[in-house]
């Protein structure tokens, strides 16, 4: 390893890593804090608390199954582009499952969080830390090309919303190469740069470009004011069900 290559990974897994962590917690700290601001001021203001539940309910579906609320709002024209996206939507479950908790759980992550803070918990053994990166990855994949392929995603979505998959997949195809330096043609040393540098980007953009969402278009455009409203809402979201 040269000197430049040595000051570059040390300056990357220092400073630049530590403040991507450092923005990623605050950031997320700050979600969460407006997130329950909402609810409870929602909960003191609202006498009807079945319809603060109801909002509850439709934006924790809009993280997970975002489809069955599409499909709430207006119908999809047929059933198998509606299968096609609740399909798509289990799948980017899985991808996403897996980009919060198995970095958590690595051998080397454990590693270095009992390094740097004296504290440790049971990490997954190398075999199954493997297979769940290649079923991230494949996951991954899946859902770039999903997303790209989907008439309804194309219409509601930010076009720069359909590059977020690959950014949250370089992190572990460069983390499997760094596990396994043979299965790499590159020199070590610049695939953990690699590595070190795409996770920290992914930390720092965590609360602002909302990696971790399924869809980037906010629930209220879909169903304006729906949240609030005790009555079915009246199907605002031109192009939902277009194909």
């Amino acid at each position: 390893m040269d000197d430049t290559t040595a000051l570059a990974l040390r300056i990357a897994q220092g400073p630049v890593f530590r403040f991507g962590l450092a923005l990623a917690l605050l950031g997320l700290a700050r979600l969460a804090l407006l997130a329950l601001s909402d609810l409870t001021a929602a909960w003191v203001t609202d006498a009807n608390r079945s319809v603060v539940w109801r909002k509850v309910r439709q934006h924790v579906g809009w993280q997970l199954f975002p489809s069955l609320v599409l499909h709430a709002a207006r119908p999809f024209r047929s059933r198998g582009l509606y299968a096609y996206h609740v399909a798509l939507d289990a799948v980017s479950l899985v991808f996403r499952t897996l980009v919060v908790l198995l970095p958590i759980f690595l051998v080397a992550h454990v590693y270095l969080w009992e390094r740097a803070l004296g504290v440790s918990w049971p990490a997954l053994p190398g075999a199954i830390a493997d297979v769940l990166s290649i079923v991230a990855l494949v996951s991954g994949a899946a859902v770039f090309l999903g997303r790209i392929y989907s008439p309804v995603l194309r219409k509601l979505e930010p076009t720069w919303s359909f590059f977020t998959p690959p950014l949250l997949l370089l992190p572990f195809l460069t983390g499997i190469l760094t596990r396994h330096p043979t299965w790499s043609p590159l020199d070590y040393h610049f695939v953990l740069l690699i590595h070190v540098l795409s996770a920290a980007a992914v930390l720092a953009l965590l609360p602002f470009a909302r990696l971790l969402s399924s869809l980037q278009v906010r629930l209220t455009t879909i169903l304006p004011q729906a949240a609030w409203q005790p009555e079915s809402p009246p199907a605002q979201a031109a192009g939902v069900s277009g194909a």
